[in-house]
């Protein structure tokens, strides 16, 4: 279908980012969807209970129908389990106040504030109802995570334009979910996921092909660095660069999704810079063969692999955008054309890979070194160490903790630090728990601390042991941030001594 020329809106112009205004003289183009057909689809759910939706159908393929209702959510249904299909109009699409207020009603209004500045919807669930001053600050960090999106927009589509891939409209609002507290959002997590994949407490935000949304926790935007991996995916799968569904490699998600980096709400970096965070992460990565990241998704699905697979996907997808542009364009035309529910072998995908590039990935990985390191010089990034040896930092529950440890001579970690409330909303209660390896750990119980307030944790050994932990000297150690509103029912039972025991391990 013939597209238009593409234009900026003058709010997205505004918010350009200067290190990617890569070729201007190279428009993407920004294409009008189709009309969708729709049907009225009868089914059995798997209660036994009959349904009737409205919806279109996305895709079809495995045993499955994907129909897309009107707030852009994906409903998947067994074919055998479909009664009946009688041709229907399609469901008009949500507007972004239609959308608030379906969101009202799943998270309830005393606990769920919302802003939209089309086509972007950002939601806050709150853990507790808010004060008046509180009701400001959450309407002010509603209106920055709106400008955080249109500069996720604005570099997405200038590194769209520098390598000549055409782009849609959103034919949905785009809805971020942030999530006050922790718990609330692995509840949501373990909910949305099914249980599948990562597990809850080890994934700091998502983006689900299914819901169409992007949910994070409140913690990770103090930095934007998660809250800009998932806008990303939601871009890439929103704006007809792929389809939701379609059999696409996972590297190839997770790769152009690393490839932006950003300071805060300033997005600096696009796929075809080098990401010094996970260009600084390939030194420790595990050796995880390329060609198997193409083969497969599996390294991608455990909570213990996962980490060095995305630093694989990222380096994987840096060398093809710089060192391959032409194959690379191709391919992901290739991928583009790709159906929702499409069944594809892993000998396919290899193949597919093979004939874009001209390689195997295994081929293309012995090249990736020495062009990092040419890359680096020529860039001038240094991958020396963020922190100092026997220093973390932990953003967690609304919470950013510094800690250094010292091992005594009696092997036992002497640990101190500060926390910093980066709540944007209001003052919290916490605990912060240092557990090292051996499952000895200090605490301490912060109350009542003030936004942006800090507070030093004085110097405590590590020498209370854990239940089931076997005590004894200690190497390393990890921080636990549990928070809570003061005055809250959990803030008097710490008080009282009553503190969380530290988990050995995350569930």
């Amino acid at each position: 279908m013939p597209g238009r020329p593409f234009r900026r809106s003058p709010r997205a112009a505004g918010l350009r980012q200067p290190g990617l205004l890569l070729t201007v003289l190279c428009p993407a183009l920004l294409c009008l969807s189709r009309p969708a057909a729709a049907d009225l689809f009868r089914y059995q759910d798997e209660n036994g209970q009959t349904v009737e939706v409205e919806a279109e159908l996305a895709g079809a393929g495995q045993g499955a129908f994907a129909l897309r209702l009107a707030d852009g959510q994906i409903r998947l249904i067994s074919e055998a389990a479909v009664l009946q299909r009688t041709p229907a109009k399609a469901p008009q699409p949500e507007s972004g106040d239609e959308m608030i207020a379906r969101l009202t009603e799943q998270f309830g209004s005393e606990t769920f504030r919302a802003d939209e500045a089309k086509p972007y919807v950002v939601g806050v669930v709150l853990t507790s109802p808010l004060d008046r001053a509180q009701e400001r600050r959450v309407r002010s960090f509603l209106k920055k995570g709106l400008r955080f999106m249109r500069n996720v927009e604005t570099v997405f589509e200038d590194f769209a334009r520098s390598m000549r891939l055409e782009l849609e409209d959103p034919q949905f609002p785009l809805v971020v979910l942030i999530f006050e507290t922790d718990d609330l959002f692995e509840a949501y997590t373990r909910e949305a996921t099914g249980g599948r994949g990562l597990s809850a407490t080890n994934i700091a935000g998502f983006y689900s092909a299914l819901t169409n949304r992007l949910a994070i926790r409140m913690s990770e935007c103090h930095t934007f660095e998660v809250p800009l991996h998932e806008a990303i995916h939601q871009q890439v799968n929103n704006r007809g660069l792929v389809r939701r569904l379609a059999p696409v490699p996972k590297w190839f998600h997770e790769g152009i999704a690393t490839g932006f980096e950003g300071n805060g709400e300033k997005i600096s970096i696009g796929p075809n810079r080098i990401n010094s965070s996970f260009a600084r992460r390939t030194n420790a990565a595990g050796r995880v063969n390329w060609g198997d990241l193409v083969r497969e998704d599996s390294a991608f699905g455990g909570d213990i692999l996962a980490g060095d697979a995305y630093t694989h996907a990222w380096g994987l997808h840096w060398l093809l955008v710089t060192g391959h542009r032409e194959e690379y364009t191709r391919y992901v035309r290739l991928l583009g054309g790709k159906q929702p529910l499409a069944p594809e072998t892993a000998d396919e995908r290899v193949r597919e890979f093979s004939d874009a590039f001209g390689s195997t990935a295994e081929q293309l990985q012995e090249d990736f070194r020495p062009q990092l390191e040419l890359g680096l010089r020529r860039q001038k990034v240094s991958l020396a160490p963020e922190y100092p040896p026997g220093v973390s930092v932990t953003q967690s529950n609304l919470a950013e903790v510094q800690m250094k440890a010292v091992q005594l001579p009696n092997g036992v970690l002497q640990v101190e630090g500060t926390l910093r409330n980066i709540s944007p909303v209001r003052e919290m209660t916490f605990h912060v728990a240092v557990l090292t390896d051996s499952g000895t750990y200090a605490e301490w119980l912060v109350p009542d601390l003030g936004l942006k307030k800090s507070s030093p944790l004085t110097t405590k050994a590590a020498v209370q042991v854990a239940p089931g932990a076997p005590g004894g000297p200690s190497r390393t150690f990890r921080v636990q941030v549990r928070s809570t509103t003061p005055g809250s029912d959990q803030a008097g039972e710490w008080a009282r001594g009553n503190s969380p025991i530290p988990a050995l391990r995350r569930q």
